[in-house]
């Protein structure tokens, strides 16, 4: 049960980078084009180089953001793989016990079924 709370805990975390990203990238393109328009009586060089620092910093961003997706699904896919490992320990340890928990479970889930 704590890998869910941690998946649903990264999950959340995942969707707020997102959405951070998502308005951080909005606010770029704003200044972006504010930028634009504040040197167009100025030189077509300050514009570009504007231009082109604020694509350099969304693309860090977004970089930035992607990295630590990957890191947290990493993360999450270690757990599930631990959680395996500690699953199959158990049942080598002590088949009978985990058989009983087994039909234990299948029985309530049976109960679950027939409301």
């Amino acid at each position: 049960m704590a890998t869910r709370s941690a998946k649903s805990a990264a999950a959340d975390e995942i969707a707020a980078i997102e959405d951070l990203m998502s308005d951080l990238e909005k606010r770029l393109r704003r200044l972006s084009g504010s930028a634009k328009r504040e040197a167009s009586g100025a030189s077509g060089d300050v514009g570009d180089f504007v231009s082109e620092a604020l694509a350099r910093i969304m693309a860090r961003v977004r970089d930035s953001a992607s990295d630590t997706t990957e890191s947290v699904a990493d993360d999450m896919a270690g757990y599930g793989i631990d959680a395996i490992k500690k699953l199959t320990r158990e049942v080598e340890q002590r088949p009978l016990m985990m058989l009983g928990i087994a039909a234990g479970i299948g029985f309530l889930a049976a109960m679950l079924n027939k409301k």
